[in-house]
């Protein structure tokens, strides 16, 4: 596939995926149960988001979690660098309206056993970061929110 040969050189790729007025009233509203419900059709098969990643790579399945990291938690800290096991690709999905006035919550980039990190700043809503696993070489880390208030969809694909 020619959108996957271009994530190999660099291993992710930054584009945007539409989500509805709806969504973004759930997500404003913290009403998390409608995100969850949106997401759940969304990633089924033949569901917009799950036929949206299949013209990046093959695969069967997608695994999704809402993901919240705030400056004002104490326990907010960098991950850990992980290469998701024996997933084929992942995707985080902003959800973040206030991207410009964030700080931190960067997603780290790059080559195993490698020193350069590309880090990449969490898009606006609907900012889609597809990214490869273990399975091309690459691994990845989130970076601690220092201010502000990061909501992404974590996704993989199986």
């Amino acid at each position: 596939m020619l959108k996957l040969s271009a994530m190999m050189n660099t291993g992710f790729h930054l584009t945007y995926f539409p989500l509805t007025d709806e969504l973004r009233n759930a997500v404003r509203a913290e009403d998390w149960k409608v995100v969850d419900e949106t997401f759940k059709s969304l990633t089924q098969p033949r569901g917009r988001l799950f036929e949206f990643l299949k013209t990046f790579h093959e695969f069967s399945s997608i695994e999704f979690i809402l993901s919240i990291r705030d400056s004002n938690t104490e326990w907010e800290e960098d991950g850990i660098w992980h290469d998701d096991g024996s997933r084929i690709f992942a995707f985080s999905l902003s959800l973040t309206e206030d991207h410009e006035n964030l700080e931190g919550g960067k997603l780290g980039v790059k080559r195993k056993n490698e020193d350069h990190v590309t880090l990449i700043p969490t898009p606006s809503f609907g900012g889609i970061i597809l990214f490869l696993t273990g399975m091309y070489g690459f691994e990845h880390k989130i970076h601690q929110v220092t201010k502000g208030r990061r909501i992404i969809i974590a996704g993989w694909c199986t």
